[in-house]
């Protein structure tokens, strides 16, 4: 005879919300300190050390938390999508909008672990050189050396806008919250912020020298501090999407419970 014994979970949703964002936004803050001044300032005298921290490198610890975050609020995506799909059945254009998202999230996390748009426009790059060098240049050729900053923005860049234009049409009709609305905006603006920071750095006349002699420092240290705030800006702005999300996926319903279920057998005792 099997009987099933139920635990029950009740979590208070906003103040899980809440607890995540202020987690997150904490450690945020202390992977740009630990940069700075740990790695960037040499607090730190072992370059193993300060490696892990540098927020410049693919193998560090800020790139490993993007990544993280990216794919933790692309699963979330996936969530609302299923949830759709089971409250609104025979209508899945919905559901394939939401788990689109939801892919596109996740795949900007597996991009930030392996830096696949980077790799991209280098090998873009190396093979337009060769093209060059054997059939003469052509169009893509003359588009390359015309466009001022690095090449996975000539590339990726017309999709990344298509992308965000289409997440501000779905999601402004989908959350239906004032607040969420907002919150969207600032998230969005803070990755083309991030992306602006990008093509600034990958142009051949960038200002760091000019912006270097004003504060009487070297262009280096420039960079670096504009890259650290690149790295923030976007970090921050996928807490923001994780929260929007999570909030809309727990405003579906009034009410959500965790079980976990364990059948249990008991055995006839022996007279």
């Amino acid at each position: 005879m099997d009987e099933k014994q139920t635990i029950n979970f009740s979590l208070e949703t906003d103040v899980v919300i809440r607890r995540i964002f202020w987690c997150f936004l904490g450690f945020e803050l202390l992977i740009v300190f630990l940069d700075v001044f740990v790695n960037h300032y040499q607090w730190c005298s072992i370059g193993s050390i300060r490696r892990m921290i540098n927020i410049t490198r693919e193998d560090s610890l800020s790139n490993w938390f993007s990544s993280l975050q990216a794919i933790m609020a692309g699963s979330v995506l996936w969530l609302i999508a299923f949830a759709v799909r089971k409250r609104m059945q025979g209508y899945k254009g919905k559901f394939y909008c939401w788990a689109g998202i939801g892919s596109f999230f996740i795949y900007m996390g597996i991009d930030d672990a392996i830096k696949f748009h980077e790799r991209m426009g280098t090998a873009f790059k190396v093979l337009l050189s060769r093209s060059a060098e054997t059939s003469g240049p052509g169009i893509l050729n003359a588009a390359h050396n015309a466009f001022p900053s690095y090449p996975w923005q000539m590339i990726f860049g017309p999709f990344f806008m298509a992308m965000g234009i289409f997440m501000l049409w779905f999601l402004w009709k989908e959350l239906l919250s004032q607040k969420l609305r907002y919150l969207l905006l600032v998230a969005i603006w803070l990755y083309v912020l991030a992306i602006g920071l990008d093509f600034v750095e990958g142009l051949n006349n960038n200002p760091y020298e000019e912006i270097a002699g004003f504060f009487s420092t070297e262009a280096f240290r420039i960079r670096h501090m504009s890259k650290a705030l690149e790295e923030f800006l976007e970090m921050f702005g996928t807490t923001i999407f994780l929260i929007v999300f999570l909030e809309n996926l727990f405003r579906m319903s009034h009410e959500w419970k965790i079980n976990l279920s364990n059948a249990v057998t008991k055995t006839p005792e022996n007279h």
